[in-house]
């Protein structure tokens, strides 16, 4: 008996690699300057669903710390969801900051910097991986060893005190 010949699908993921010489942008980029990232405390994320302690000392040594600074929308990994970058990180008077650079290329996009220009929405919520360990003083479960993997713009943070447009 003959073997049917199968067709297999297959989407192998490769890195899109372009000359940068050879483009010409022209964009209107968005900067909103010293956005809040992070702050120190516990909160409760919607993909662990577990209370973990982000103490000030982590904060500090790991707010340079990315592994990649994507900024997306709602933790959305769609293509037409990544919206920007977050550059130039650090962290002063109690939370891990940085600067959101929106661009405004796709519809959604756009549509994120008018609602933050209007105030509609001004939350963010990071991305990160950590070494969690439990301590015992605290009898709490404490994110150790922070690399951020990037951001998203959020209408319900884990951390309350996460602001966009600083006054």
């Amino acid at each position: 008996m003959k073997k049917k010949n199968e067709r297999n699908l297959h989407t192998p993921v490769i890195l899109f690699r372009y000359d940068e010489k050879l483009l010409s942008k022209s964009t209107d980029v968005r900067i909103y300057k010293g956005a809040i990232l992070l702050t120190p405390g516990e909160y409760t994320d919607a993909l662990s669903r577990t209370p973990t302690v982000y103490t000030e000392t982590e904060l500090k040594n790991s707010a340079t710390r990315w592994e990649a600074n994507f900024l997306n929308l709602d933790h959305s990994d769609e293509v037409l969801k990544r919206v920007g970058y977050v550059k130039n990180t650090y962290y002063k008077n109690g939370a891990v900051r940085g600067d959101l650079y929106i661009f405004p290329v796709t519809e959604a996009a756009k549509s994120t910097i008018g609602l933050i220009d209007s105030h509609l929405v001004d939350w963010l919520s990071v991305e990160l991986t950590s070494q969690d360990f439990w301590d015992n003083k605290l009898n709490k479960r404490c994110a150790g060893d922070i690399s951020f993997i990037g951001a998203a713009v959020v209408t319900s943070p884990a951390c309350p005190n996460t602001k966009i447009v600083v006054d």
